[in-house]
């Protein structure tokens, strides 16, 4: 919340030196400087959603002003974890404003984080940038990033192969998204057709395979108690007999069951390392912006 305070803090600064110097009317410059005031001091008490809708009320025609107002109210949203509300209003920061590269920045990361990928990655590559500069690296890193959530290894190595480590902001992150692409593309990925033949095969089986070797053992036993008595009510009553249909019926259904629960096993390890891998990667993307940024 410190760090809140304190940005805030600096662009109440920034608007104010906007407001009196553009301000054509000196009563309406007092009335929309009491109106920041008075905003600034709600999101310091941490009622976000007040001050933002204050914020968004603000009528005012000065381009400079605009653009921090959105900055402010994308980087509470941000704050708030609202991420794609945040990138709406971070975006819609012009590129003469002194923190368009942060709000673009942030806002290509927002929309990556909550899946929007395409949109991500045609936002960054939109960012005017300086060859050779630190904006340019930190434009290629963030579309690799994007690129690895997509799966997209083509445009991963063209944008990889200028990592040259020479800004510290985002060296160590270069190794480390070379060490995801690295994961990805060796990973064993678990089939959940191949999972449940191999639990039709064995009960069990086919979670072994997946990976839940516990999970696997359990169903094994499971079902081979099952099957036990279901053979010792058949050599008691026959195949007529009640309890023999009753319990070789429960005992496929059980069966079939472990089929099905296998292939969602297989299904869920892939999940489960899909999610770790784009947690892994968006953690990277995010420490450059920071260090560059705040």
């Amino acid at each position: 919340m410190k760090h809140l305070l304190i940005q805030v803090f600096f662009f109440f600064v920034l608007i104010m030196m906007t407001c009196v110097a553009n301000a054509r009317d000196v009563d309406d410059s007092g009335q929309l400087r009491q109106e920041i005031d008075f905003i600034l001091h709600l999101i310091a008490r941490e009622d976000f959603d007040a001050g933002i809708y204050l914020l968004d009320r603000i009528d005012n025609q000065d381009s400079f002003l605009k653009d921090s107002l959105n900055y402010l109210s994308g980087w509470v949203m941000y704050r708030q974890k609202k991420l794609e509300i945040s990138a709406q209003k971070l975006l819609k920061v012009r590129e003469e404003s002194p923190v368009f590269h942060k709000s673009h920045f942030f806002g290509a990361y927002n929309l990556a984080h909550v899946g929007r990928h395409h949109d991500a990655q045609n936002t960054l590559a939109q960012i005017p940038v300086t060859p050779g500069g630190m904006h340019e690296a930190m434009q290629r890193f963030q579309i690799s990033g994007v690129a690895l959530l997509q799966n997209d290894f083509n445009e991963y190595h063209k944008q990889a192969s200028h990592f040259n480590g020479n800004f510290h902001v985002m060296a160590q992150q270069e190794r480390n998204m070379e060490m995801h692409r690295q994961r990805l593309e060796t990973a064993r990925t678990p089939s959940p057709a191949l999972a449940g033949i191999l639990s039709a095969a064995v009960p069990g089986l086919g979670r072994v395979y997946a990976g839940k070797s516990s999970e696997g053992i359990i169903s094994f036993l499971y079902l081979a108690a099952m099957g036990f008595t279901t053979y010792d009510f058949y050599r008691g009553g026959g195949a007529g007999s009640p309890m023999f249909i009753i319990s070789a019926s429960v005992t496929g259904i059980f069966y079939a069951g472990n089929i099905y629960g296998s292939a969602v096993a297989a299904r869920r390890v892939n999940q489960e390392f899909r999610y770790e891998m784009e947690q892994r990667i968006l953690f990277d993307m995010h420490i450059p912006l920071r260090n560059a940024f705040n």
